[in-house]
């Protein structure tokens, strides 16, 4: 399933999901079967970017950006090749939100 496909999922199932900084509160628990919580866990950087994407009124083209941006913030992308960290620098720089503007700093920092 997509992060998408979850979202809809997670509505049908009367399940709200949100983010609350690096976690994804799914409300209310009586709702969340074992399996529904893995599938969830499973996709937790991309519901917890694409929500946040969401809520920051950002295109919803954006939402991979900030999980890209939260695996360099989790040091994901130390040591790169010189080809990885500008195609990472370009695409983060086009989204205006602090955690990519964060991972575009430290991106360019890598040597």
């Amino acid at each position: 399933m997509t992060a998408n496909e979850l979202i809809l999922e997670a509505n049908r199932r009367g399940l709200h999901l949100e983010p609350r900084g690096d976690k994804l509160a799914v409300t209310p628990r009586d709702n969340l079967t074992p399996d529904f919580a893995a599938a969830l866990r499973q996709h937790k950087g991309e519901l917890l970017a694409l929500l946040e994407s969401k809520t920051a009124g950002l295109p919803a083209d954006s939402a991979p950006w900030l999980h890209v941006a939260r695996q360099v913030l989790a040091g994901e992308f130390e040591g790169a090749d010189k080809s990885t960290r500008e195609s990472i620098i370009i695409g983060l720089r086009s989204i205006r939100h602090p955690l990519c503007a964060q991972a575009t700093g430290i991106v360019q920092k890598f040597k």
